[in-house]
């Protein structure tokens, strides 16, 4: 099959939603562009091999496809499965599903709503903003989950930090007020029953610190980004 006549921006080839359409409706591709039943482009790429598809809410399934490079630009609701790309790039997109590909370059911005499964990544950038990308049985280069590491625990232990400099400081005032009031008010072995029960206040904080350090973990709210049984290569 022909592709239609080409708008090229940077040696990519221009798909809008409506060009999309009529293509699909020229070419006879499978199914209707809707949720229940997407288009199906599968085993050969009819749109080229460096594309640029921009502002489509369509749902489309690219089956076992190839591309050199491929950029989707405020887009949602596309399947990519067993799919190769030497680039892949998102923009402004969301809700999309890429199942046991193959990406030589991943690049992100301003994405969400992400699911990547089984699926080799060689290189994923360091700098994008990004929320809500799982990414499950994933083999990953070593410096995004580095990276991805770094940022989790880098959120955590901020917020634990706060939480125990704030207990630090209300402990401060409160032995340094007992402490004098205890000076002129309380003998010597009040003073120290007074040290044994702060010791015990600061141990119990301590511990409710770090249940809330685990319990926060675990909620992993900071990124949203999951990675689940993934390797590094």
């Amino acid at each position: 099959m022909e592709i239609l006549s080409e708008d090229r921006l940077d040696n990519l080839i221009l798909y809008s939603e409506q060009r999309l359409q009529y293509l699909a409706h020229d070419q006879i591709w499978k199914g209707k562009g809707t949720e229940s039943d997407p288009f199906v482009i599968e085993n050969a790429n009819i749109l080229g091999q460096a594309i640029l598809i921009k502002k489509s809410s369509l749902y489309i399934s690219f089956i076992n496809c190839n591309f050199d490079h491929a950029q989707f630009e405020a887009c949602k609701n596309i399947l990519l499965k067993d799919c190769t790309f030497e680039t892949l790039s998102l923009s402004k997109s969301m809700k999309f599903k890429i199942y046991n590909c193959y990406i030589s370059d991943l690049k992100f911005s301003r994405t969400k709503e992400i699911v990547i499964k089984k699926t080799v990544i060689f290189d994923v950038p360091t700098k994008f903003r990004i929320k809500n990308i799982i990414f499950e049985d994933c083999q990953i280069n070593n410096e995004f989950l580095d990276y991805v590491l770094r940022k989790k625990l880098g959120g955590f232990y901020s917020k634990i930090k706060e939480i125990i400099v704030s207990f630090i400081i209300i402990i401060i005032l409160f032995i340094f007020y007992r402490l004098f009031w205890a000076t002129y008010a309380l003998n010597y072995s009040d003073v120290k029953s007074l040290f044994l029960i702060v010791s015990v206040i600061i141990v119990l904080l301590i511990i409710l610190c770090f249940s809330s350090f685990y319990e926060y973990l675990a909620k992993r709210k900071v990124p949203k980004i999951i990675i689940s049984e993934s390797k590094k290569i």
